[in-house]
């Protein structure tokens, strides 16, 4: 049984809580940081890390998907049972419809201070920090027809739509209000500052480096833009791409795979720079521009380069399907580029020459399998990409782990002279 959505936690409660959460990070804050900025610029970064995403069901984009179960039938009273202490199991179906949602994932969960008392069930399945999909499952006997799986369906979209603008005007009204109880918080902690008289002066002496180096940490790569305090002194870091990171750039690639093949006419003509510069677009929109293309790296060029601080935290390469060998190439062309932080990366290949993409599509695992430097095959995780883990180039000691898709685009129009394998 799914559980109830919208009635873990009063949705006030929550919001009180982070704004209790914010004055505490504020009262934190050391001289060195309030004494290197003004209150704006104090204010504008907490509110970009205090600002709550409002919550959106997109159920157009529900997905529903079928399958055989057994239901319990023994509290069914308008069914003859003769044994109703245990259960009656007859063959029955099984709907299960995927919601996509934006924002924060907690927010399913939270009863805002306007609600029913008959909220939707499901489970949340969180994707990153800002998303996920609201999973429901409705099981009924095999006798029955489709009209309740049709009623139980509109009942739950509905339900969601309408706890979700509950939901998105109470998260507006605080958001409306945070800078006013940051400014404030602000405000406080330099009072408390002054008072101890411990606040540096403008003309502070420089500030001395802690001592002992930083462990290497993973790339902070939000899903939403935090800004930035002034630092006192920056400090060398040595970085590496974080799991989590690594799948939410997968995940948009992987977007853009599926609009290319849901409109390949539009994309088919374009050359491969072309392309890449298309998902580049896309990356930047995410990234605030931390993707470049054509960035050189430690040998040749990549296609598409993610930096943070002038440190590669992400390389991919985009080709057109030239053949196995070429895909080969391919894999070895990323393995060469990388340094010894980089430990992942993507290999996007796009369809424009063979016809017969199903047949092209279940070949990809054999190529991969006869490359000489993998070490394992990986699960993926969705259909029509591959993962593996390979020796880098000049360094057996090492694994990377590549990420490949394969989008059709459709066959080459006619006139084109674009060379094909």
């Amino acid at each position: 049984m799914d559980d109830l959505l919208f009635q873990k936690t009063p949705l006030h409660a929550v919001l009180e809580a982070h704004i209790e959460k914010m004055k505490a990070y504020v009262g934190d804050l050391s001289p060195e940081r309030i004494n290197a900025a003004s209150d704006d610029e104090i204010v504008a970064h907490v509110v970009s890390g205090y600002r709550i995403e409002p919550l959106h069901v997109d159920t157009d984009r529900t997905e529903a998907e079928h399958a055989e179960t057994q239901v319990d039938v023994s509290r069914h009273f308008n069914r003859a049972v003769f044994d109703r202490s245990q259960p009656c199991l007859v063959k029955g179906n099984e709907i299960t419809l995927h919601v996509p949602f934006t924002g924060d994932p907690e927010l399913p969960l939270c009863t805002p201070s306007t609600f029913n008392m008959n909220p939707p069930r499901g489970t949340i399945r969180k994707r990153g920090d800002q998303g996920g999909t609201i999973v429901m499952s409705l099981a009924l006997p095999a006798d029955v027809d489709e009209t309740q799986f049709n009623q139980w369906i509109t009942e739950q979209l509905n339900g969601l739509r309408q706890h979700a603008e509950w939901s998105s005007s109470d998260i507006e009204a605080y958001n409306s209000r945070l800078e006013l109880h940051v400014r404030a918080a602000v405000s406080a902690r330099r009072a408390q500052l002054e008072k101890q008289g411990s606040l540096l002066k403008k003309l502070a002496v420089p500030l001395r480096r802690r001592d002992g180096a930083p462990n290497p940490s993973p790339i902070p790569m939000p899903k939403r833009v935090v800004k930035p305090l002034p630092s006192p002194r920056k400090v060398e870091q040595e970085y590496g791409l974080g799991a989590d990171d690594f799948e939410y750039i997968l995940k948009i690639l992987r977007h853009e795979s599926r609009s290319f093949e849901a409109t390949p006419d539009a994309f088919v003509k374009l050359d491969e720079e072309e392309l890449r510069d298309v998902v580049l677009a896309h990356l930047n929109g995410h990234f605030e521009g931390d993707a470049a293309g054509e960035r050189f790296r430690r040998k040749g060029k990549t296609d598409i380069c993610i930096e943070y601080e002038n440190r590669a935290a992400f390389v991919a390469e985009c080709k057109l399907w030239r053949g196995p060998n070429a895909f080969s190439e391919a894999i070895d062309q990323l393995l060469g580029y990388l340094t010894w932080r980089d430990t992942k990366t993507a290999l996007i290949v796009w369809n424009k020459a063979v016809k017969d993409f199903t047949k092209l599509r279940e070949s990809i695992p054999q190529h991969i399998g006869e490359h000489g430097r993998l070490v394992k095959t990986l699960d993926a995780g969705q259909p029509g990409e591959w993962r593996g883990a390979f020796r880098a180039g000049g360094d057996d000691g090492r694994e990377i782990v590549v990420h490949m898709f394969l989008v059709d685009l459709g066959t080459q129009p006619e006139g084109s002279d674009e060379g094909t394998c």
